[in-house]
């Protein structure tokens, strides 16, 4: 199993970095609303900041499933590995006791 040892290692970091840039484009959009402006240009800020926002959620939602879709993969690999070694095991061990003689 060796193998598999870096199985759930696949998505971690980007994982980890989502948080931080949320929290970023958050802290810009709020840093944005209590500066003070015009009302025009704060909404035209406001606007492009929830923009940015939800570009950076969508793209942190297709990261995570992408991940996961990866995790998906990795896993049914290994289990479609593991079955097939049972059986390859499983029939090996049924040759050899058809081949013992009977007690």
């Amino acid at each position: 199993m060796q193998e598999y040892s870096n199985f759930n290692e696949s998505g971690k970091n980007s994982a980890n970095i989502t948080p931080l840039i949320f929290g970023a484009v958050v802290g810009a959009g709020i840093a944005l609303l209590l500066a003070p402006a015009h009302g025009k240009d704060t909404r035209r800020r406001v606007g492009y900041t929830v923009k940015r926002l939800g570009d950076g959620a969508r793209q942190a939602f297709q990261r995570t499933r992408d991940s996961l879709n990866d995790v998906k993969r990795d896993a049914k690999a290994a289990i479609d590995k593991g079955r097939q070694e049972y059986m390859r095991s499983r029939g090996t061990d049924g040759m050899r006791a058809s081949r013992s003689p009977a007690l």
